[in-house]
């Protein structure tokens, strides 16, 4: 169990069903506490294998802890019989809750399949497909347009393409956590916007702290659609794509107040100013007469200098494409680095964004000098205007390289020269070396095999040392994450 992921997951489902698997075997039952030390309680726990309930509560250390999976309980309403009745009921009552839908292109061209709603206590998955328009008809359509009741999507604007014209409901009232995103991504980067949406899984890792390995129902689920379009016509379907769906609606709900906490963290700030202000300043200031100047007070200017600070920080931290927008990093799970480093610039941006992004830059002045640079980077001489090279020069001139470079440290050495005769020597040293290497810096590049690799630090030396020409840079490959070692013998 890692305590750092699996606390924030397992902190998000409090009072849910749960499933853990032990060294010892595997239990069930309802999240009553999580400790940060790793201790997980249950209580009205069953044993899955042997099927026996254990009385009270049950105390599970993390140690011995293998997996936690989050046993959703839903309601699958396919006819109108009983649960539908008694769903509606339950549904109307609610002031907030959250809506996902499956099919086949969901827009006004496709096809909706399946509708899931979810409150704090149920799921309810309603069979379009077999119910169809009457299920709108028989109450669905007044909840959906009720102005009363809060509607959590994710990216509505498919579904309310679809149900606008293929059943003429106006959804209405939503909280789009899609939109709340960006919102938050202004807010935090000082009024920036970022390149790209997020997806589903990029926000509930983003702002939920949710561990990838708990939403790999979000992968199966891309998967199964491009395996097969159609799944969701399948009758019946099977118990883990019902899960799936379930899973897609309970997510949203804890979501939403996390966003709706992080949007809501300037307001805070602010207040918590006013409350001091005067309670722990001079009686002074206050006269015993309630103040009557309208001028913003200190406390509330603070917010220009949060947004200004913000700005700085997020100009050094992200880069920027030409159209100014703030380019992100994808938070899918990565693949293997072999299956990734010819491909960073996908795996790591926005598709949109990597046709028109300029290298980072820490100030707004600095982005017309950095878009020059970056164009004289990019305009490397055609090869096919060069003559073929033999392997023989393209040796000699590795070996000559290697002995310019092994000449310089010889030079560091002489600690019996002053400073000045030093930085003469060196410099004599580069123009040499440089008048040698001018005419074989093309050859060298050609002659060099593809299969060599060679890493952007390796491109960077402090005394301009002469070194392998490269290809141009990549935009896309000056900045990596952390978590990706790109390795020479890797093309």
């Amino acid at each position: 169990m890692d305590p750092s992921s699996d606390y924030h997951f397992l902190n998000q489902i409090l009072w849910r069903r749960v499933k853990l698997t032990l060294v010892c075997g595997i239990f069930e039952g309802v999240l009553q506490h999580v400790d940060p030390n790793k201790i997980v309680v249950l209580k009205k726990v069953k044993n899955v294998e042997t099927g026996r309930s254990v009385p009270g509560v049950k105390m599970f250390f993390g140690h011995e802890i293998l997996n936690e999976e989050e046993e959703v309980t839903y309601t699958v309403i396919d006819q109108f019989q009983q649960k539908f009745g008694a769903a509606m009921l339950h549904i109307k009552k609610q002031s907030v809750l959250s809506v996902a839908a499956e099919g086949a292109n969901v827009c006004r061209h496709g096809k909706l399949c399946w509708l899931q709603v979810a409150t704090n206590s149920r799921v309810y998955l309603f069979d379009i497909f077999l119910l169809g328009s009457r299920a709108f008809n028989n109450g669905l359509q007044m909840v959906l347009e009720d102005k009363r009741i809060l509607k959590v999507i994710h990216d509505c604007r498919w579904l309310s393409d679809c149900l606008s014209h293929q059943y003429g409901i106006l959804l209405n009232n939503v909280f789009d956590t899609q939109v709340a995103d960006v919102l938050q991504f202004s807010m935090e980067t000082g009024g920036f916007l970022p390149n790209c949406i997020s997806s589903l899984q990029e926000s509930l890792i983003r702002h939920l702290k949710v561990a990838p390995k708990y939403l790999s129902f979000l992968e199966e689920r891309q998967k199964l659609i491009q395996e097969n379009p159609e799944v969701w016509f399948t009758r019946p379907l099977s118990p883990s794509l019902l899960k799936i769906l379930a899973l897609e609606a309970t997510y949203l709900l804890p979501l939403r107040l996390v966003l709706l906490d992080e949007m809501m963290s300037d307001l805070t700030t602010l207040v918590d100013g006013y409350l001091t202000t005067y309670r722990e300043g001079s009686a002074d200031r206050l006269g015993g007469t309630e103040p009557t100047c309208m001028e913003l007070p200190e406390e509330l200017l603070q917010l220009k200098d949060f947004q200004k600070q913000r700005r700085e920080r997020a100009a050094k931290e992200y880069r920027v494409n030409t159209r100014g927008l703030l380019i992100r990093t994808v938070l899918h799970p990565k693949k293997s680095v072999t299956e990734t480093v010819g491909k960073v610039g996908v795996s790591l941006l926005c598709k949109n964004s990597m046709l028109d992004e300029t290298p980072s830059f820490t100030s707004h002045q600095d982005v017309n000098l950095l878009k020059e640079e970056s164009k004289n980077k990019q305009t490397p001489t055609e090869p096919q205007h060069l003559p073929p090279m033999k392997e023989e020069t393209s040796e000699d001139c590795i070996n000559k390289l290697i002995c310019s470079e092994s000449e310089i440290p010889r030079q560091e050495f002489q600690t019996n020269l002053s400073l000045k005769e030093e930085i003469e020597q060196l410099m004599m040293v580069e123009n040499k070396e440089d008048l040698k290497c001018t005419k074989q810096d093309v050859s060298v590049s050609l002659s060099l095999p593809q299969e060599t690799g060679v890493s952007p630090s390796d491109t960077f030396h402090p005394l301009r040392k002469t070194v392998l020409p490269t290809l141009p840079p990549c935009p896309a490959l000056e900045k990596t994450d952390s978590w990706i070692n790109l390795s020479p013998n890797l093309s």
